[in-house]
């Protein structure tokens, strides 16, 4: 009884714990093998992690080693409470750019006071992507378009590969915009360091050409040591080629940032654009390498994991985190299969940062500024923009606008635009009054939409109609003026419109308005307004508003055949669709009557077989009736016999 307890007392403890990290869950039969796995994920990430990490320090306006002191919190912690086993959470270039434009608003770049705002940047930024996930904010992602994104990311890799150029040259950056940068660069050309053009130069071309040669070839740490001992071996230094320095050694002890209420409320919009980016820069590659792996990957729990690494990064003063797709696609290419991987090249940067930084002095910056460029390649998808042009003009155009605005009003307020451009398009897009008119298959009780289903059959004077989208504020008006435009234009006289509400899920209050504005337009030209297929949350609102008292609750069914079934039990009428559709349910019942007679036996196989006779001969007379009646041209009752 007691190791019954115990086991017990253990398996809840797993469970208890799995709810709060899902890195628990992933160990469920760990082993040798898979640990090997992760650790060559573990090395293949680390020989990317550390060159990437200095250089995008310096994108974000710290240190090279603050990447170094702040990423290992970081990685440990998106490894113990992010949902994804393959996601490489740590430094990232859209991310960086976006603290650096934040915070550069704001301080002196090098400042103490710039060091405090960015990791006060990050500790916010984690808080409020904790905040969304603990309230379930993770569909939200789903209004910033992707083909917006990609726009948006697009210019952000152009301003990050425009800020790298004066590295690469050896001459002094400016500040401003894109086009002020650019201006700048093509008036100092002529003060370019010709020796720090070729280090960058021959640094470009290494990456390049070792990216193309072989993949397990982690070339951006091959380039940075070849720098190294290059510009040692040659001094470059002395010769003015800018090196990186000293680093100091060691570890900083977690610090809350020391910035008042107002700094944190001018920094609240830079930390909400953060959170937005990086979950939506994680997520898509989260689901992909899920689907690949076979688990499921939950949004919340995604914008908890970044949060937590965000908040890891402020606290050990570092700057804002989000996702690497190169490392990410690395560690997956290594065979890693679970955060240990992660949580391996955490201890991996510490050692570095406690005991190698001294490797570090001689590193030119042109070759800093080289594996950002090169590294940030990747977000310049053309082929991406080029595909959107070719299928669909209007993303391209969101694509296009948000490309601009970075370019022309900086990183900030071209976020703020391109979210702006996505909430436009979805808003939109949804208002556009798309309304499918639904009729019968033949030989079949089922219901299509007739634009898609040329040979389905309507009844006359029966009108049904399904909003292809919820029913809400936007599309309400929309949505009645075209119910009335296509009862006015009807061929026969309509009397009554059946609305299918299966794609409202939670109708709003205007939505109410409107339903209640149409039953009134409706009945003044004689003709009945019905709901079908109508959730319950949409119901409580229309009995609430009153709307379900004057629809009537008669005229509301729980499925569209029904209330089809109930226009032909009331109106009596001579049309060869309705007799077509009893005579195809005598069809079915009778299909179904004759599949049951296998399993029948004795006195339940006579009475089978007597109805089966009952149901032919009500056939046979529901063909000859068929034929006397006026036979629409469109339909051919090409069935056969049903025996």
């Amino acid at each position: 009884m007691a190791e019954q307890s115990r086991a017990a007392s253990g398996q809840g403890s797993g469970s208890w714990l799995e709810r709060i990290s899902p890195f628990a869950a992933s160990l469920r039969g760990y082993d040798r093998t898979r640990l090997k796995k992760d650790l060559v994920g573990a090395l293949t990430v680390t020989a990317l992690h550390i060159p990437e990490g200095m250089a995008y320090a310096q994108l974000a306006g710290l240190p090279p080693q603050a990447a170094l002191y702040s990423t290992p919190a970081a990685l440990a912690l998106y490894a113990l409470f992010g949902s994804s086993r393959q996601l490489i959470v740590a430094v990232s270039a859209s991310v960086s750019v976006l603290s650096a434009a934040t915070v550069g608003a704001m301080a002196q770049q090098g400042s103490p006071r710039f060091l405090a705002l960015t990791a006060a940047l990050a500790l916010m930024a984690g808080a409020v992507a904790v905040l969304a996930g603990v309230l379930k904010l993770g569909r939200v992602a789903q209004f910033f378009s992707s083909s917006v994104l990609s726009g948006f990311v697009f210019g952000l890799a152009l301003i990050i590969a425009i800020k790298q150029v004066p590295k690469l040259l050896g001459i002094e950056g400016s500040k401003g915009g894109f086009f002020e940068r650019l201006g700048f660069i093509f008036t100092h050309l002529g003060q370019t360091h010709a020796l720090t053009l070729a280090v960058g130069a021959a640094s470009i071309a290494g990456l390049l050409l070792l990216g193309r040669l072989s993949r397990r070839i982690p070339a951006a740490l091959a380039v940075l040591v070849l720098g190294i001992a290059v510009s040692s071996l040659l001094h470059l230094d002395a010769k003015g080629v800018a090196i990186v320095g000293h680093i100091p050694a060691g570890l900083v002890p977690p610090q809350i940032p020391d910035v008042g209420l107002g700094d944190l409320v001018k920094l609240l919009p830079g930390a909400c654009g953060i959170a937005l980016v990086a979950f939506a820069e994680a997520i898509g590659p989260a689901r992909m390498f899920a689907a690949k792996h076979g688990y499921a990957v939950d949004p919340n729990r995604e914008l908890v994991g970044l949060g937590a690494a965000n908040l890891g990064g402020g606290l050990f003063r570092g700057f804002g985190m989000g996702c690497s797709l190169s490392k990410s696609a690395a560690n997956v290419q290594a065979g890693s299969t679970t955060q240990v991987a992660s949580l391996v090249t955490a201890g991996l940067t510490l050692l570095v940062a406690l005991f190698l930084t001294g490797l570090f002095r001689a590193l030119p910056e042109a070759t800093l500024g080289a594996i950002v460029v090169v590294a940030i390649l990747g977000m310049m998808d053309v082929k991406a923009l080029v595909r959107l042009a070719r299928l669909r003009r209007a993303d391209f155009l969101g694509a296009a606008v948000a490309l601009v605005a970075v370019l022309a009003f900086d990183v900030l307020p071209g976020l703020l635009i391109a979210v702006g451009v996505s909430l436009f398009l979805t808003v939109y897009r949804a208002s556009q009054p798309r309304l499918s008119e639904l009729g019968r298959v033949p030989g079949t009780l089922d219901l299509a939409a007739t634009h898609r289903e040329s040979s389905a059959i309507t009844l006359p004077g029966l009108h049904v109609f399904r909003p292809d989208e919820g029913l809400f504020f936007a599309n309400a008006t929309s949505l009645r003026d075209e119910v009335l435009s296509r009862v006015r234009d009807a061929k026969v006289p309509v009397r009554e419109v059946l609305l299918d509400l299966e794609l409202t899920d939670d109708l709003d209050v205007p939505g109410a308005d409107m339903l209640a504005g149409l039953h009134e337009d409706l009945s003044n030209r004689g003709i009945t307004l019905s709901l079908a297929r109508v959730h319950a949350p949409t119901l409580r609102l229309l009995e609430r508003t009153g709307v379900l008292a004057k629809v009537g609750r008669r005229n509301v069914y729980t499925q569209v055949s029904t209330g089809m079934e109930a226009w032909m039990a009331h109106h009596e009428s001579q049309a060869w669709q309705e007799w077509r559709l009893i005579q195809d349910g005598l069809y079915l019942v009778r299909s179904r009557v004759d599949e049951a007679g296998a399993a029948l036996h004795g006195e339940e196989r006579h009475r089978q077989e007597d109805l089966l006779i009952r149901l032919d001969e009500a056939d046979t007379r529901m063909r000859e009736l068929l034929r006397n009646l006026p036979h629409p041209a469109s339909h051919d009752d090409s069935r056969g016999s049903t025996h």
